[in-house]
């Protein structure tokens, strides 16, 4: 009798389903499917642009445009950005979406790309997702103003970038024998428009710097140089911190009374590396999984070989192979 009454259940279920699946598909056969949709997409957003617009008009299809939204927009639009837009269309009345895929759809006007498409509300309604073409890393400007010294302390400025994640900054030399570059020590990596040079001067002589900003894509503007200042001497004097020995060995005291602990520091554009206590180390070093070798003198050596006979790389770094 359970058996029974169960079978009589699963047949009542598989009639109902039928039942709701007839009654569908026959309010579909009431009503007219879409068909091709042609759409014209335009897009004035560029990249270096804040914000922007996308346009998208119906061409051809029984339906109509009822909202356009960017997606993965953000605040800042890069070089190399695809930017996403979702297109939600609505069927004419009695019409209703009766295929959604990428054959479905032609796109005149911006270049774009199909990603998806799928209907809601009983095929009345379709949600199309499509990607513009990626932004031409040409048509922005990275490229940084307003450079100058502050010659009383010796910090470079220039005028902050709301496009720039980061910056990066070197200190060059007037009438440096090497034509190409005028560069003094590294080249340097801050988040902010200003970096202090004051410690880093080698001598008395003519200076000025170079930045160059990078967005979150690492597009990158091109070097600006600031004007050039003289700094005497006294300043040099001033502004550098002091090697001082003792009972243990060398240590270096910045200008503010710091000292480097268990790390490398650039002093006068050569690396040295000080210990846990902040004493100076010679010999090889193991830093990051790789081998450095720093003089008697505490200076780093770079393209070269060590007195054991192992090459150093440009970067300091102990090569492969390169044994004497």
């Amino acid at each position: 009798m359970r058996n029974t009454i169960k079978s009589a259940v699963l047949a009542g279920a598989f009639f109902l389903a039928a039942g709701m699946a007839f009654s569908s598909y026959a309010e579909e056969e009431e009503r007219e499917p879409v068909g091709h949709i042609t759409l014209y997409v335009q897009s004035d957003i560029r990249a270096g642009d804040w914000g922007g617009s996308v346009d998208v008009a119906l061409e051809e299809g029984a339906c109509s445009v009822e909202s356009v939204d960017i997606v993965n927009e953000g605040m800042y639009w890069a070089g190399g950005d695809e930017p996403k837009v979702e297109i939600w269309l609505s069927a004419d009345s009695g019409y209703y979406f009766k295929k959604s895929n990428k054959s479905t759809f032609t796109f005149t006007g911006d270049k774009v790309k199909y990603v998806s498409a799928s209907t809601e509300n009983g095929r009345e309604e379709l949600r199309l997702t499509i990607r513009l073409e990626e932004l031409d890393v040409d048509d922005m400007d990275l490229n940084v103003d307003g450079l100058y010294w502050d010659e009383a302390n010796g910090i470079a400025n220039w005028e902050v970038l709301a496009e720039a994640k980061n910056y990066k900054v070197r200190l060059c030399q007037d009438g440096r024998t090497n034509a190409v570059d005028d560069g003094i020590g590294s080249v340097y990596t801050v988040a902010v428009n200003s970096y202090d040079f004051s410690g880093k001067f080698p001598g008395p002589g003519s200076y000025y710097f170079k930045v160059r900003a990078f967005d979150s894509r690492g597009n990158a503007g091109e070097w600006q140089e600031s004007s050039s200042f003289y700094v005497p001497e006294e300043k040099v004097r001033e502004w550098q911190g002091q090697w001082i020995q003792d009972g243990r060995g060398w240590w270096y005291r910045n200008r503010d009374g710091s000292y480097t602990v268990n790390g490398w520091q650039e002093i006068n554009g050569t690396w040295y590396f000080f210990d846990q206590t902040g004493y100076m180390v010679t010999g090889w070093v193991d830093w990051n999984g790789k081998q450095y070798y720093c003089s008697d003198s505490g200076a780093m050596l770079v393209s070269t070989f060590t007195p054991d006979g192992f090459y150093v790389g440009e970067d300091g770094a102990r090569t492969g192979g390169g044994h004497l």
